[in-house]
């Protein structure tokens, strides 16, 4: 279990890169950091990983705090967006570094990932691509036996097929060793495939933690055809990014269709629905409309 609680994190140039963030992800979870650049995701995942101390509040991993925490540290694999493999080593080589350092990292597991990712562990690590690079840092970290794992920008740098095996092999992970996974990437559809709850940073600030599914559907997009024009004024906070054409209006609501027909009523007595259909919102959409209705809220403070 990892409890964060009014987490808050500054640096030296006065910007605020964590801003009270409080945060409960149970244990065999796949969590997917979203957010802009700069939201603090980075940040999180540091101060997750013991690399970073936090400046205010409090942040355990199964009761513990991190920093500074050996025997915490040993159950926790973090990759990093900047890379950190040797190239003077060879994958193999780096294999036995991480074995030092990890009691449970298991040869066998690592020989058949580098089988199913096609990549050689005998070659110097100086001659891999970028991509190659990223998918033995992944590699490496499921081998490990650790019970956390931290992926920053995960899947940049692979290619569809690397990114497929890289979805696949955190999956089984997670149901063979009940490994609790939190990872950051700004493909959405890739969060979408694998986690099963998101996490929405901005400017710092935890806006929303909620299942995929729960986020995917209690927002949708609608499109109404009406008997005539209507004024969009009078629709108030409960529609949003409403757009008129002629008789056509679309918006984004998390009322459901009946509450959505009732409130036309309401609102537009004198005026008939001839046609309402909703759709869902794609994680893309989701995530450009809550940062738009956070940003707007701070700005009426």
């Amino acid at each position: 279990m990892i409890q964060i609680k009014n987490l808050t994190k500054s640096y030296s140039n006065g910007v605020v890169s964590l801003d009270r963030v409080t945060l409960d992800i149970p244990k065999g979870s796949v969590v997917g950091l979203i957010g802009t650049n700069g939201a603090g995701k980075s940040t999180l995942l540091r101060i997750l990983s013991g690399i970073l101390r936090e400046d205010e509040g409090e942040l355990t991993v199964e009761g513990e705090s991190v920093f500074e925490n050996i025997e915490i540290k040993k159950k926790i694999s973090f990759i990093s967006d900047e890379g950190y493999l040797l190239g003077g080593f060879t994958l193999e080589g780096m294999a036995e570094i991480y074995a030092s350092m990890r009691e449970n990292f298991s040869f066998e597991t690592f020989k058949s990932l580098c089988e199913s990712m096609k990549l050689d562990p005998k070659r110097r690590i100086s001659t891999f691509s970028k991509g190659m690079k990223r998918q033995g840092e992944v590699i490496l970290a499921l081998s490990s036996g650790t019970e956390y794992l931290f992926f920053d920008e995960t899947f940049d740098g692979l290619d569809p097929i690397a990114r497929e095996n890289a979805r696949r092999m955190i999956a089984e992970c997670v149901t063979d060793g009940n490994a609790t996974v939190i990872l950051s990437s700004h493909n959405l559809s890739e969060i979408e495939s694998i986690c099963d709850s998101i996490a929405l940073l901005d400017r710092g600030r935890l806006i929303f933690k909620k299942s995929v599914e729960e986020a995917m559907n209690d927002t949708r997009k609608y499109q109404a055809v009406l008997e005539r024009e209507i004024d969009l004024g009078l629709l108030g906070e409960d529609f949003f990014r409403p757009r008129q054409s002629g008789k056509l209006i679309t918006f984004i609501s998390s009322l459901t269709d009946g509450e959505v027909e009732a409130k036309f009523r309401e609102l537009y007595p004198d005026v008939s629905t001839v046609y309402l259909e909703s759709v869902p919102l794609t994680l893309e959409e989701i995530f450009s409309l809550e940062v738009e209705r956070a940003q707007a809220k701070e700005g009426q403070k």
